[in-house]
């Protein structure tokens, strides 16, 4: 209809509420922008006469308490079909009426004759919070605009707010407008609604009554054409106006005499002049009677010699009192100082007697009992010198045993080694104490420590051109297809969209799909013509069982770090090393575990699984004790590492009986990408090769991904979905947790509409998020959970590759139920 395109006034309708991530509120129209009102509410937005506001902006909008007027445009509101009475309307574009724009037209609650009392700390209450710029009647005048104070903070405004008044900054200026000039004038109206009931009146039951005048900004330059400019001071503004421009100020009455001759020379008002005059009024007919009165007095002889002489009498009254005060109290305070002397030398005598023998008696106590105690010390140190020289002879001979067996089994005997080690450097054998191998380092004979070089860091122009994200993605497919890969678009973008979150990516699928070299062509596309790729290939062992096959460990005997061979803690390091000197112009540095679930990812990945649950800023992997090293060890910086931004880690497992199943620890805090085959052969490039083609372009900074997570609002629908199928995984053991559910969506959110759609991003995260997790479909109503699962989402998004993939699950559970009842 021709309405959407217009702009209404309306009035906020309720406080916010939360529906998932959003908040949302509604409004009541009052008026086009025209000032037209709406007459028929319910004609132009059925059903109720309202539409939906969700809350987004500046925190002036957003915190907009009921009855509070905002200007809006309309649009569809998303997804009517879930309840055909709702508001059909949404806000676009809302905002806070300007001069331009609205004035509302306030009456004070109590009489007023002067305007400027209204700039003088004038309050009144308001039934609802009205615009920033209003125009105020006093008498048969509006006076303004005025603008409008608020003594409340932004996010806890009222309903119904005390309001002060104030003098606009420029350009605007007030101007005295005849009031029935605007009346029944195109822009006018005045107008009543009823918006939520108000909380802090019990007995509102029907709803906060709130009547609105008001002009429109074209009938407001309209009535200024022909009206007249004046000038508003307050009391406090006039006074310190006159003081400033008087030349003297250091008396009163110099000031009220010079009162005439400045008011005809000043360069201020005659409004300013009028109301200091007012004010000093009352001052000038003090001081004149005051000053009749000594007048008089002093002009009056006979009072003279009677003035003199009382003056002489109190003057010597005085003096006589002060001087026979001062010397009683003088007298008291020798005395009392002269007994408290004496005093004071008595105690004196008394402790110093006392204390010498006090020091006498406890000096000779003192040195019984050190006498007694020297010879018990001597006893048992002859006593632990015989048992030491027992243990050291037997040690000594144990360490001969010890050290023909230290060459060639020497993991075996370590852990001798550090038991016996304390007791060792209190005997002075095997060598240094551990403080002196710590100060002077190993011997030679020791095992050299891996050194640890960082290579040079590219200079980069703050000032260069940014890499799109749109443009960089069809680089890597381009880049995908000359190396002569064959994956399907879909797989790549949702790779890309993955690589883009802290979370590690799992590359699932049958051996020889291409899950290794993937990665690989993702650091090359991301280097762009930087030959260095920064990219590091670790192969999984099956034998690893903790963080330290992982990363490394401590050596005890040599106090160094000793990193393992997989290369991970080296590609932790750089990574960490160049954010840190580059801050958002780093580079991107990537990691790939080859067939990670060979050993058991829950136990080597365990410090970086941990890392990743908490927020960005915490995220840190305690990697060794800094304590258990020599102060020199060129890896005791980093025994404390971050999961620096700019590091990609992504993972491949093979689904087939040689390797483990992936815990659901391990899915809910990473993105599994599957590689399934279909019936079709596919097309085989004998060349395909990583590094075939030199990639043309700018290298890709951690600057440029940060301005592709975009963390915009979750769309609604997507909300609408998870809700919606939350009970149907929770029937089938794998409902949406608080992290996964916000991991999804944030995903959603960060999906740049030019590559794909809302839909097509949240089918990506089905599949990723969701699909792995559903297990144990031999359960009582696990198959009816996942066909209602399946006719939900086929019902409510466009997400093929979900429904796909529970029709696989379905009919592999149904390919197994055939199996085991064939048996039977």
């Amino acid at each position: 209809m021709e309405f959407k395109d217009k702009r209404y006034f309306f009035a906020v309708g309720q406080r916010s509420f939360q529906a998932g991530p959003n908040f949302f509120s509604t409004v009541v129209p009052i008026a086009d922008a025209d000032g037209d009102l709406v007459a028929e509410p319910t004609l132009e937005f059925p059903n109720r006469g309202r539409a939906w506001w969700m809350l987004r902006g500046e925190a002036r909008v957003m915190h907009a308490p009921p009855g509070c007027l905002i200007m809006s445009g309309i649009e569809d509101a998303t997804d009517l079909s879930a309840s055909p009475d709702k508001d059909i309307y949404q806000l676009l574009h809302p905002g806070l009426p300007g001069v331009r724009s609205l004035l509302e037209i306030l009456t004070p609650d109590a009489p007023i004759s002067d305007p400027n009392e209204l700039i003088d700390d004038f309050r009144m209450r308001c039934n609802h919070e009205p615009t920033r710029h209003v125009l105020v009647r006093v008498g048969d005048a509006l006076y303004g605009p005025l603008k409008v104070e608020l003594k409340r903070p932004e996010s806890d405004r009222l309903i119904e707010p005390e309001i002060g008044f104030s003098k606009p900054i420029a350009p605007h200026t007030i101007y005295r407008i005849e009031a029935d000039a605007a009346i029944d004038r195109p822009g006018y109206f005045r107008h009543r609604v009823i918006v939520q009931r108000d909380a802090s009146k019990p007995n509102d039951q029907f709803g906060h009554s709130v009547f609105y005048e008001a002009v429109t900004g074209a009938l407001y330059e309209e009535l200024r054409d022909s009206a007249e400019e004046v000038e508003l001071v307050s009391l406090q503004e006039a006074v310190r106006q006159v003081a400033r421009e008087l030349l003297s100020r250091r008396e009163r009455r110099e000031f009220l005499d010079r009162l005439g001759r400045f008011s005809e020379q000043a360069q201020s008002s005659t409004v300013v002049i009028s109301r200091v005059e007012q004010f000093l009024l009352g001052q000038t007919a003090t001081l004149d009677a005051l000053d009749r009165v000594f007048e008089a007095l002093l002009s009056d002889e006979t009072f003279a010699p009677r003035i003199d002489e009382g003056v002489a009498a109190e003057v010597a009254r005085r003096v006589d009192a002060q001087a026979a005060q001062i010397d009683a109290r003088a007298q008291e305070r020798v005395a009392e100082l002269s007994t408290k002397l004496v005093e004071l030398k008595s105690q004196y005598e008394e402790q110093r007697t006392t204390s010498a023998r006090e020091r006498a008696r406890r000096l000779e106590a003192l040195e019984s009992e050190l006498e007694a105690r020297r010879r018990r010390t001597n006893e048992e140190l002859e006593s632990e010198r015989d048992k030491l020289r027992l243990q050291k002879e037997m040690i000594t001979q144990s360490l001969e045993a010890v050290a023909e067996r230290l060459s060639s089994d020497r993991t075996r005997v370590l852990n001798d080694f550090l038991a016996l080690e304390p007791l060792l450097r209190q005997l002075g054998l095997g060598g240094s104490s551990q403080q002196g191998a710590r100060e002077h380092g190993p011997s030679s004979a020791h095992i050299a420590t891996p050194a640890l070089h960082f290579p040079s860091l590219p200079d980069v122009d703050s000032d260069r051109k940014q890499v799109q994200e749109e443009m960089f993605f069809e680089r890597f497919v381009q880049h995908v297809e000359e190396c002569g890969f064959v994956f399907e678009r879909e797989d790549l973008l949702a790779f890309h969209l993955a690589a883009k979150e802290r979370a590690p990516i799992v590359l699932g699928g049958v051996s020889g799909s291409g899950k290794s070299s993937l990665p690989v062509l993702y650091a090359e596309a991301l280097a762009g013509e930087n030959v260095d790729k920064r990219f590091v290939a670790v192969d999984v062992n099956p034998s690893w069982a903790s963080p330290a096959d992982f990363l490394g460990y401590t050596d005890a005997l040599e106090h160094r770090f000793i990193p393992a061979a997989s290369g991970m803690l080296h590609q932790m390091i750089l990574a960490q090393h160049a954010f840190e000197v580059l801050g958002s112009l780093a580079p991107i540095f990537s990691v790939c575990l080859d067939e990670l679930n060979l050993a058991q990812p829950e136990h080597y990945l365990a410090d970086i699984m941990q890392a990743i649950s908490r927020a960005p800023e915490n995220q840190f992997i305690n990697v060794f004790d800094p304590n258990a090293v020599i102060a020199d060890d060129p890896f005791r910086p980093y025994a404390r590492l971050a999961l620096a931004p700019n590091l990609v880690i992504v993972g491949t497992v093979n689904f087939d009986e040689t390797t483990r199943p992936l815990s659901v620890r391990l899915l809910d805090r990473c993105n599994l990408i599957e590689f399934t085959i279909d019936d079709r052969l596919p097309v085989f490039r004998p060349a395909a090769q990583t590094g075939a083609h030199q990639v043309v372009g700018h290298p890709v900074l951690q600057a440029d991904r940060d301005r592709w997570t975009r963390n915009m609002n979750v769309p609604p629908r997507t909300v609408d979905v998870l809700g919606e199928i939350q009970s149907d995984l929770s029937a089938l053991g794998c409902g949406l947790a608080q992290r996964r559910q916000t991991l999804i969506c944030r995903s959603v959110a960060n999906a740049p509409e030019s590559l794909c759609s809302h839909d097509q991003a949240l089918d990506m995260q089905l599949c990723q998020r969701v699909l792995p997790q559903i297990r144990r479909l031999y359960r009582p109503g696990a198959m009816e959970a996942l066909r209602r699962l399946h006719s939900k989402l086929e019902r409510m998004c466009d997400a093929p590759r979900t429904l796909r993939g529970l029709g696989r699950l379905e009919a592999s559970q149904r390919s197994l139920d055939d199996s085991v009842f064939a048996d039977e």
